[in-house]
């Protein structure tokens, strides 16, 4: 079962690498790539799927969010929750209404 797992988990990632390549590889209407103005979230939502955690999530935040991202790092936090990047995610945004989100406690620094 791991093996099956394994083949679908290298297929799906090949599949994201294939579209941050896309979308490196076009350009927008400001001259920067697509990839460099967005912000594209790729892991799950169970950490543990035997257990249904939420805990330590394997996220990848790809893109530069039109510079407001600092890409290329691997940065691990304590524990939050995964709405707390969301919140981060949406100030990148330029909404500033959102005051809280899900099970929200504040939003991640250095994202």
């Amino acid at each position: 079962m791991i093996a099956k797992t394994c083949v679908i988990d290298k297929f799906y990632a090949a599949q994201f690498a294939y579209f941050l390549e896309k979308m490196e590889g076009t350009k927008d209407v400001d001259g920067n790539s697509l990839l460099h103005n967005s912000m594209i979230m790729y892991g799950g939502a169970i950490a543990d799927g035997n257990h249904h955690t939420h805990d330590n999530l394997p996220i990848i935040l790809a893109g530069a969010g039109g510079g407001s991202l600092t890409p290329g790092r691997y940065t691990q936090y304590d524990p939050a929750p995964i709405s707390n990047l969301y919140l981060s995610m949406v100030d990148r945004m330029g909404v500033k209404s959102v005051d809280r989100f899900g099970d929200s406690t504040g939003r991640l620094a250095n994202v």
